[in-house]
């Protein structure tokens, strides 16, 4: 037995030692991102992290610091108007991060503005300014946004990050953490070599898959600016998002509450919110079954949370329709003149700390 029990020792020591040396030789030839440093899940394909969702549930460690920070949240019409090097620029004062995930609706919007308050000090949390972009299209109704089945029904594109590399573990009552939150640092850390290799995976077999996808080359700013839409186009995008929200001919109640719970409990955290009506086209505006009602329930909401103390709320800005690249996203053309107006809101109304506001204008 006394045998037994010293080669299971020796062999357990050994898979520690060579995960040690793994883990040493894939921190050196792929360094962990300063703290610090400014999220963009803009930029995450090009990361370590690969997608928007794993990014944003990966980084947000980072977070965990003192600084006045401006944190833009939504989906990817908020991070493709509202650049993060455009709005730093415009926010020089303080730590602009772009936390926004593609497809999210209101209810990934809330867990992306939950697990960055998890992994923060309630001294950290003070410093939050949350900008949360709206339109009628983030108010999809979760049974029809997230795939369901059987064995995990309704998990978000956040939920799948918790799951997958053992950080939470599923309960009666939904996530529950494994890996204390404050801990996270240390979690990526320990799995950086299973990143590092998947990293290279993806990279080394990247053009035999775009092949086999007949995936589109990238499309440029320059082309995106050239964009001209024909009927044929607007019709497609109409028949897109009708079926995308579920075919519904109104909106839930479900989306609104989740976003007032939100501002509640960020409010709550002595934090500050922007409430941003991300514009779209006209035609889309006009054409689009749900956005009469979006408005209806939205502004009665907005009048109520912006007679909170910490909260202010940005209209749409003005735009045509040539501003737009497609049905939601504006052209990078715009972008810039975007970040300055909601920059100016974000600086003009009792969001930011006083010193910070006055510093700025």
């Amino acid at each position: 037995m006394k045998l037994i029990l010293k080669q299971v020792a020796l062999l357990i020591g050994s898979m520690v030692l060579l995960y040690g040396a793994t883990l040493a030789l894939s921190l050196l030839l792929v360094p962990r991102a300063q703290v610090g440093q400014r999220l963009d899940a803009g930029l995450a394909t090009q990361s370590l992290f690969m997608t928007e969702p794993k990014y944003v549930f990966l980084a947000r460690g980072q977070l965990n610091t003192a600084a006045d920070k401006v944190l833009l949240v939504g989906a990817s019409n908020m991070q493709a108007g509202f650049r993060q090097t455009q709005m730093q620029a415009q926010l020089p004062q303080v730590e602009v991060h772009n936390l926004s995930v593609g497809g999210s609706n209101m209810t990934q919007v809330g867990q992306i503005v939950n697990i960055v308050r998890e992994v923060q000090t309630p001294e950290a949390r003070r410093h939050n300014t949350f900008v949360i972009g709206l339109w009628y299209g983030l108010f999809a109704d979760d049974a029809a946004r997230w795939y369901t089945d059987d064995r995990h029904p309704g998990d978000t594109d956040i939920d799948i990050e918790r799951y997958r590399y053992g950080f939470y573990r599923r309960t009666a009552h939904g996530p529950a953490p494994v890996l204390p939150p404050e801990h996270l640092d240390w979690g990526v850390t320990l799995i950086h070599p299973y990143l590092v290799l998947d990293r290279t995976a993806r990279d080394l077999t990247r053009s035999l898959r775009n092949f086999l996808a007949a995936k589109p080359e990238v499309i440029t700013d320059e082309q995106r600016n050239a964009t001209v839409l024909s009927d044929a186009d607007k019709k497609k995008y109409l028949a897109f998002w009708r079926t995308y929200m579920g075919s519904a001919q109104t909106l839930s109640d479900a989306p609104f509450l989740v976003l007032e719970r939100t501002v509640e409990r960020i409010l709550a955290d002595g934090g500050r919110v922007v409430l941003l009506d991300i514009p779209i086209p006209a035609w889309h505006a006009q054409g689009a079954v749900l956005q009469a009602d979006y408005s209806r329930r939205l502004w009665p909401l907005l009048d109520r949370l912006k007679a909170r103390p910490g909260v202010t709320v940005v209209p749409a800005f003005d735009s045509t329709d040539d501003d737009f690249s497609d049905e939601v996203h504006p052209k990078p053309r715009v972008t810039n003149l975007w970040a300055q107006r909601l920059a100016s809101a974000v600086t003009a109304g009792p969001v930011l700390p006083a010193t910070q506001s006055a510093s700025m204008n």
